[in-house]
């Protein structure tokens, strides 16, 4: 072939080349730009999720309960470890692992594995001073509890990964801390990130805060007794609730067992649920007052009616009612001092099945206070039209309904401020970062129930039960005290029969009785020994409700019995 031919194919060759080039390049370029941006920044850019910092959880004066810091967590990429047995050897004892396990994450053929989340600072500075080529640290956000177990029952517990598990952390989860911000970080041709992208989020925003009712200085008060009588009677639970008599507000809740939300061990996760608005039982003899408002609402009996009681055993329908003691005619007031099963269950037949059920549930019982916690239940009310022949008799004295713990301390709140029942209160604001209130949360009237004399009869009587009836280890000195015991047997499943040697005993009450700031419920769930409430949770509450009087500044009814109080009451709540 001519020379000029072969230069004049050889440049034909290299023109189409080019022109093929140019449309690759403009396909690529203009009509595929596209696709192609998102395949590169997908190489060349790493997206990661970023909490934003969690939100305070305050007591209503402030103080922090729930509070969030930064820690490390440490993690490895697999392909920049050369010596995975060494790098295990070494880790082993600083991270708490066996070497057996870290070398399972080490030789994975995945580019990114999680040794050890949220460790200690401490421990993260002798780990980053190995210098271990593919050993690396992400800052991450810790939940801390000041506190420790103070009230953690009620402020819950936030996983991990800054999720809320139970409680308040739970309930207002996506307040706390808000939602979920994304940083891209650029990457180098080895995958390892380089700088931050312009458009990457700060990680430094944080959730907003949520301020409580409760109250740290009562809340420790109430802890303090109620592990006390727990551990003194052996009793397989123990509950304690301090609520504003008039707003519903919760100044305490405790239970114990409970846990300590800073603990390591996972032993903690079995008692996030609380049992003071979960666990239904039947309230016995503190059910007594509610059937009372409810007969003197009506008109149904005065204070001086007479009840025979049957020298302590009454045959209904062929089943047995039994006093704790024999005795014959009681007036009404009696029959409620000496807390008379047999006289309840007479003057409960007056109000009827349609009567009582109504006034139950105007009280409360048998539905859901709105509390803003999670694991609420209902309680057990039968409708009457599933009533027994024997139903009406033994409500009236507590037996054969199911409540829970805020219920009964929210009905007896109803009898202290002249009637009205309040829906319990757990937050009273909800704050931004900068403490700007977001949210204001008032007290909230549910219904009217009873009237105000029917209230204050109900307190007069009460206050009568505590100064010479079942609850006179209830008494205050320098306090008038209104107040109902409860002793209540508990119903065997297995049998079908109440058993003779479980109880739950239990005291609620409110003071002063004149003007009620606080209403008081202790409940010891089988305790051993002594079972009756008056002999156990009424002097818990005595011991607690003098302790809030001292707090809360309420000065007594008697300057000369105050003057008079034991020393050891100067002492009221946990250091500041």
């Amino acid at each position: 072939m001519p020379r000029k031919t072969r230069i004049i194919s050889s440049m034909l060759i290299v023109i189409f080349t080019l022109i093929v080039l140019e449309i690759r390049l403009y396909y690529i370029q203009i009509v595929s730009h596209h696709r192609y941006r998102k395949m590169a920044d997908k190489q060349s850019f790493s997206v990661r999720q970023v909490n934003s910092k969690r939100g305070t959880i305050y007591d209503r004066n402030g103080k922090e309960l729930a509070i969030e810091f930064e820690v490390s967590s440490v993690y490895a990429i697999p392909s920049f470890i050369s010596n995975p047995e060494k790098t295990a050897r070494k880790l082993a004892p600083l991270l708490h692992m066996s070497e057996k396990a870290i070398r399972k994450k080490l030789e994975t053929s995945n580019s990114f594995v999680w040794l050890r989340r949220k460790i200690d600072t401490k421990i993260a500075e002798k780990i980053k001073g190995l210098h271990f080529k593919g050993i690396k640290f992400i800052s991450e956000g810790k939940r801390f509890y000041p506190e420790n177990e103070l009230a953690s029952q009620v402020i819950g517990l936030a996983g991990l990964d800054n999720q809320g598990l139970s409680g308040i952390e739970n309930f207002f989860d996506r307040i706390l801390r808000r939602k979920t911000k994304k940083t891209i970080r650029r990457k180098d041709g080895f995958g390892r990130e380089v700088i931050a992208a312009d458009t990457a989020y700060r990680s430094e925003v944080s959730g907003c805060g949520v301020v409580t009712t409760i109250d740290r200085v009562i809340q420790y008060i109430a802890e303090v007794e109620l592990r006390k009588a727990y551990n003194e009677t052996k009793a397989k639970l123990a509950t304690i609730i301090v609520q504003d008599s008039k707003t519903g507000e919760l100044l305490a809740l405790a239970n114990f067992p409970s846990f300590n939300g800073n603990s390591s061990s996972s032993g903690k996760y079995k008692y996030l649920k609380n049992p003071a608005i979960s666990n239904i039982f039947e309230p016995g003899s503190t059910f007594k007052p509610i059937v009372a408002a409810a007969l003197l609402e009506e008109n149904l009996v005065t204070l001086e009616d007479r009840f025979y009681c049957e020298e302590g055993v009454y045959l209904f329908n062929g089943i047995p009612i039994r006093d704790h003691e024999g005795e014959d005619w009681l007036t009404f007031i009696q029959v409620l001092e000496k807390s008379s099963n047999i006289g309840m269950a007479k003057a409960g037949q007056l109000l009827g099945k349609d009567k009582l059920y109504q006034y139950v549930r105007d009280f409360g019982f048998g539905n859901f206070t709105g509390i803003r916690l999670p694991g609420e239940t209902p309680g057990i009310l039968k409708k009457p039209k599933d009533w027994s022949e024997i139903s009406l008799s033994r409500l009236s004295f507590g037996q054969g309904i199911g409540v829970t713990a805020i219920q009964l301390v929210s009905a007896f709140s109803c009898l202290a401020n002249g009637g009205v029942l309040m829906e319990p209160m757990i937050v009273k604001r909800i704050v931004d970062p900068s403490g700007k209130v977001v949210k204001e949360f008032q007290p909230c009237p549910v219904r009217g129930v009873i009237s105000y004399k029917t209230a204050k009869t109900l307190t007069n009587i009460l206050c009568r039960i505590v100064e010479k009836g079942t609850g006179e280890k209830a008494k205050i000195m320098g306090y008038r005290v209104a107040g109902k015991t409860g002793t209540a047997q508990k119903f065997d499943p297995e049998t079908g029969k109440y058993s003779d040697t479980n109880y739950i005993a239990s005291f609620i009450g409110y003071l002063p009785a004149e003007q009620p700031k606080v209403t008081i419920l202790v409940i010891l769930d089988e305790p051993q020994g002594y079972y009756w409430g008056g002999s156990v949770a009424a002097p818990v509450f005595a011991r607690v409700g003098l302790r809030i009087m001292h707090h809360l500044g309420i000065p007594p009814d008697s300057q000369e019995m105050f003057r008079n109080l034991p020393q050891e009451v100067a002492y009221i709540g946990p250091p500041l």
